[in-house]
């Protein structure tokens, strides 16, 4: 209000408090590890970070300190448990192992069908972690003989198929003629 002097205490705050709401400070719980504590452990960024335990809905705790803008403190357990069931980082790709790329190219389909025939079960897909120039990349890989396998099976299916098209299409040549179709 204008005209009203307010004391000196007032105007700054008492210490320990949020200038703004008059809230105090809240400590950082001992059950927690901070979001960029969390990010360096599991080797992300602290938004992916908070996007992943977000998504796991992990318990957190909002901290608010003095001079610093708020902070998230996640239940350490959670992260913990996260970071034991993530997969090992490779240097190498095993060799029996080929890409969705090269699974797309061997069976003659697009990246879709591949995710079709991982949900039926015909296909096992892996995930690994690599490591690349930019970064950490989780990318699918499947057996190459399981590829194989589903081509020749794909193909001997397609190879009936057009058999049996043929015979059909000799049936009616010979009904419709009264004899024996040309080949």
């Amino acid at each position: 209000m204008p005209g009203v002097k307010y004391p000196e205490s007032v105007l700054q705050g008492r210490k320990g408090t949020d200038h703004k709401s008059g809230k105090p400070h809240t400590k950082a719980p001992d059950w927690g590890i901070s979001t960029r504590d969390a990010a360096k452990m599991l080797g992300i960024s602290t938004r992916s970070a908070r996007v992943m335990l977000n998504r796991h809905k992990a318990d957190f705790h909002l901290v608010s300190q003095q001079g610093r803008c708020a902070c998230l403190y996640w239940d350490r357990r959670v992260v913990e448990r996260m970071l034991a069931k993530r997969m090992p980082l490779v240097t190498s790709i095993p060799e029996k192992l080929c890409t969705a790329k090269e699974a797309c190219y061997i069976l003659l389909v697009a990246r879709s069908s591949l995710t079709r025939y991982v949900k039926q079960k015909l296909l096992h897909e892996y995930r690994v972690r690599h490591a690349t120039r930019t970064g950490v990349r989780l990318q699918s890989y499947f057996l190459r003989a399981e590829v194989r396998k589903l081509a020749a099976k794909r193909n001997a299916a397609r190879l009936r198929a057009e058999q049996a098209q043929k015979a059909r299409l000799q049936r009616n040549y010979a009904e419709e003629k009264g004899g024996v179709p040309p080949r």
